[in-house]
């Protein structure tokens, strides 16, 4: 049942809150990272995460809780998970990430225990289980998987299981040397009969110095007859944030033969994605829209801890690969439910003076571009959000040298940053998915094929939404805003 504490924070500071995103996941108050345990279970959509309950600073990992019908409207519950354990008690520890899985009915989930002893990491693998997704029973033989494989040191966390070969199999995230600069990321592959019993099978991913020093929430899932592997990996040479690997899995032999490797968001804030299934079978993905203050890109988690929350959750999306078995995320299709207002405009010219669109709600709506290139003549474009006067977040469109950038160095005060995203014209034909959330701003390119997610945030009265072309005129095929309401107002 939802708490009446939970309920009175949800609206309480309703319209005090001016950087609360409306239709992306955040925990009723404090501290949230990392998705955990994501699965369709009876009829609901569960939606675990690293939760510090007291305060908005990462302490003490519990797991928080909600649940939804459809991925879009969402429900607190209270707490799922506390480190009331030895081997999980601890402020510098607790319940770190993990996952979740049915089997006859029954839901297993799966969590790393850390603690600290005499100064170093003890991290192990352990278990909880529950008949309805609302009470847990943790598993008297934990910790299931008490110690890293031979070789690895401290750094050994976030199990993802998954059925594969008719057998069940588990990838951890690890280190062979810790995570500090002269670690070496692994992806560690466990393999079991019944959940219970675990047996170390290989590494499925060494970075030889190439992929970062600590590979983070790895996942492992098939599409289209190859298997991917994603994680985050720590201190990685290209500043990758989430990683994802394409290739063929020999589940006998434990062998992963990589084919192709990418990113899964080019932009400052997407960490620790974590996949699960829908009701319809299709894969998707939500990941902490967030990043940590030792990334070399990261300005610090912004000023949200003064209306007591702290932590994003990205928009789920739909995970696919394309005819090059590159990724695909697009944001799922039940947003639509949120839609309203809408705007439409067919050969919309812009020109070097700011044109302003003026959506019905101007700091939480989608806003969808198609673009012939033999159209612009300048062959660029600007796209101003959350805007007022000189300070706006832009979205640059340069059909020339094929870059699409997100540049929020004028956006507020509290952080800078451009990312620049390269991008192949398909058909010369360009098509934009510009989703604002009050201190959220993400770019789809080409239905997901590249994505640019970064977090901003602006005061009340930048409510502008505009677009420019330096010289000459352009003319936009097609331009739909709509407003998107709140995922908790229902």
């Amino acid at each position: 049942m939802v708490s009446e504490y939970i309920v009175n924070n949800r609206l309480k500071n309703k319209n005090e809150e001016k950087w609360r995103p409306k239709y992306h996941f955040t925990a009723p108050v404090s501290w949230m990272n990392d998705p955990n345990g994501l699965i369709y279970y009876k009829g609901w959509y569960h939606l675990f995460y690293q939760y510090n309950p007291k305060h908005c600073d990462w302490a003490s990992m519990h797991w928080g809780h909600a649940v939804s019908r459809d991925m879009i409207y969402w429900k607190d519950m209270p707490v799922a998970l506390k480190p009331d354990q030895d081997y999980e008690n601890d402020p510098e520890g607790g319940c770190f990430s993990g996952c979740a899985v049915e089997k006859d009915g029954l839901l297993y989930i799966f969590y790393t225990a850390s603690v600290k002893r005499e100064g170093r990491l003890h991290q192990t693998q352990c278990l909880i289980t529950s008949e309805d997704g609302i009470h847990f029973e943790k598993y008297e033989g934990n910790p299931i998987i008490p110690e890293p494989p031979e070789g690895a040191l401290e750094e050994f966390r976030d199990p993802k299981v998954f059925s594969a070969a008719g057998k069940w199999y588990m990838v951890v995230g690890g280190s062979a040397k810790g995570a500090n600069p002269e670690g070496d990321a692994r992806v560690f592959l466990y393999e079991s009969e019944d959940l219970y019993q675990w047996k170390y099978k290989s590494a499925v991913l060494e970075s030889d110095g190439k992929l970062g020093t600590m590979a983070e929430c790895p996942d492992m899932f098939e599409i289209n007859g190859k298997w991917v592997l994603t994680c985050s990996p720590m201190k990685h040479p290209d500043y990758n944030k989430a990683l994802y690997c394409v290739g063929d899995m020999d589940f006998e032999s434990g062998r992963y033969t990589i084919e192709k490797t990418g990113q899964m968001d080019v932009g400052f804030d997407f960490y620790a994605p974590q996949s699960f299934l829908d009701a319809h079978g299709n894969r998707v993905v939500i990941a902490w829209q967030n990043g940590w203050l030792w990334m070399p890109w990261c300005q610090g988690w912004g000023p949200t801890s003064m209306e007591n929350w702290r932590g994003t959750f990205s928009i789920p999306r739909t995970v696919t690969l394309n005819e090059k078995n590159e990724m695909c995320l697009y944001p799922v299709k039940e947003l639509a439910v949120l839609e309203n207002e809408i705007k439409e405009y067919r050969d919309y010219e812009a020109v070097p003076e700011r044109r302003y669109l003026n959506p019905a709600d101007a700091r939480s709506f989608s806003m969808e571009l198609q673009i012939d290139v033999g159209r612009v003549v300048s062959r660029y474009l600007e796209i101003g959000v959350l805007g007022a006067g000189d300070r706006a977040t832009v979205i640059d469109v340069d059909l020339v040298e094929k870059v699409i950038s997100l540049d929020k160095s004028q956006g507020d005060v509290y952080g800078r940053g451009r990312m620049n995203c390269p991008v192949e014209l398909e058909k010369g034909k360009v098509k934009l998915l510009i989703l604002v959330d009050c201190s959220s701003v993400e770019v789809y390119i080409n239905e997901g094929r590249y994505c640019i997610t970064g977090n901003v945030y602006p005061e009340r009265e930048q409510t502008e939404c505009w677009i420019s072309t330096p010289y000459k005129n352009a003319v936009i095929d097609r331009i739909r805003i709509a407003s998107l309401g709140s995922i908790w107002e229902t």
